[in-house]
């Protein structure tokens, strides 16, 4: 059958080669995540022009325009042919200088795409005669899915740059300063990771998305510790201890409480103190405890576009009893994700994993037409009569034992009130 290709058990999956190779990989439902332009607007006092053919530049602006990144955002339009010989590097130089020549923000992130990337097109020097005529910083990355998939990926490129702008700043080290590295949609400053974090004497808690200054965002230079949320941040986070000695701990968004509690000991020895969250967890796993009870008997689908590990999601599920039927992933098993794997095959070794861009698995639903939750926007597509859950990286952004809770809040919500798969993508601005 085709879509054997497409997918292998939880039993067969030992190895980075046992993934199901995709000999043409599709730009798949999963890509429903952080953008490059979305991911370079995080930075304050910033502003993004992406040179490239118009074919290039209207995903991106469809994206600009869903998340409201319009104001900020530029296009300039070349033409394939003045790409191809060189003529349009003069172009990008005038219309990123008459750009700049209107606006306030300090820095400009100047996005090309594939056929640059392809070609090695050398913006040196106008990068640097740009930043000597406007007095702004220019930073170059490209919007370039064919390099999905190398070491770096272009979104955590354009989150590493963010380093740029603190390795000069000067720094006055803060015992009581935490960064939060891999936010899009910020942690609420009522949550529950900040209020732990108040009670252990931390005074202050930084996000990238929530400092509205160049300034603001380079106290990050001074902190204690940084607590990664995120794998993109891993390259931004590398650098900073590296080359600022800042201590870290990679605590990915979770949802099962074993996990949960794991890393809240990695943040405790991060920043010195005791974290008590004995009471949050208790009270979590009372109310947890027959919510999870009532999905009994749901097939279970899970998506690699949920704000988290589809794996460490799946493990969750499975040890609370739950039926949990096909796993989607992309480009493999995180370094991260094994050890959660390990645990995962041994609970269900028949879990059937799916490549989410393989091409055997375009148009077809029908071998999980009998799912009934489907969890991220990706499984959804496949998943069409499932009630979707979407637990996007763009909704409430949640840590610790209450992202479980808003786990449920949002099953039951869907059950409750199911919207269908093509609405959350076409009406909801999900967009792929």
């Amino acid at each position: 059958m085709l879509l054997d290709q497409a997918g292998v058990c939880a039993r067969d999956l030992r190895r980075k080669e046992d993934f199901p190779f995709a000999p043409l990989e599709g730009v798949g439902p999963n890509l429903a995540g952080w953008g490059v332009i979305e991911t370079c607007l995080l930075l304050p006092e910033s502003i993004c022009v992406m040179a490239g053919p118009s074919a290039c530049l209207r995903h991106s602006a469809f994206m600009a325009h869903a998340r409201g990144f319009t104001e900020r955002f530029y296009m300039l339009c070349l033409s394939e042919l003045d790409m191809t010989m060189g003529k349009h590097l003069e172009k990008v130089e005038r219309g990123v200088a008459d750009i700049a020549a209107r606006r306030s923000e300090k820095v400009i992130f100047l996005i090309v795409g594939c056929p640059d990337y392809i070609l090695g097109t050398d913006f040196t020097g106008v990068i640097a005669r740009l930043e000597q005529a406007t007095g702004k910083r220019v930073i170059l990355g490209a919007m370039a899915p064919i390099t999905i998939g190398l070491k770096d990926s272009p979104f955590t490129s354009a989150y590493t740059a963010f380093f740029d702008f603190l390795k000069d700043v000067p720094r006055s080290p803060d015992p009581n300063t935490v960064n939060l590295l891999g936010t899009f949609m910020p942690l609420s400053d009522s949550g529950e990771l900040y209020r732990t974090l108040a009670a252990a004497g931390v005074q202050e808690v930084l996000q990238i998305p929530l400092c509205s200054t160049l300034e603001q965002f380079g106290r990050m230079a001074s902190a204690r510790t940084s607590v990664v949320l995120h794998p993109l941040a891993n390259g931004l986070n590398g650098k900073l201890e590296k080359e600022l000695g800042l201590s870290s701990c990679f605590t990915p968004t979770a949802y099962g409480f074993p996990t949960i509690a794991e890393h809240y000991e990695r943040i405790s020895q991060a920043v010195g103190r005791t974290l008590d969250v004995s009471a949050v967890a208790e009270a979590a796993r009372a109310e947890a405890e027959p919510r999870l009870e009532a999905l009994r008997g749901k097939r279970i689908a899970i998506g690699c576009s949920i704000n988290g590990s589809p794996f460490e999601l799946a493990h969750f599920l499975l040890q609370s009893g739950l039926q949990v039927e096909a796993l989607f992933a992309r480009s493999g098993v995180r370094p991260f994700e094994w050890k959660i794997l390990d645990d995962l095959r041994d609970i269900k070794p028949d879990l059937m994993i799916y490549n989410a861009s393989h091409p055997a698995l375009c148009g077809r639903t029908e071998p999980f037409d009998h799912i009934d939750i489907a969890y991220g926007v990706d499984a959804g597509v496949f998943c069409v009569n499932a009630v979707n859950v979407p637990l996007s990286r763009y909704q409430e952004q949640k840590f610790g034992y209450e992202n479980t809770l808003w786990l449920l809040d949002q099953t039951e919500q869907a059950l409750a009130d199911p919207v269908s798969n093509y609405d959350w993508i076409y009406r909801h601005n999900f967009l792929i």
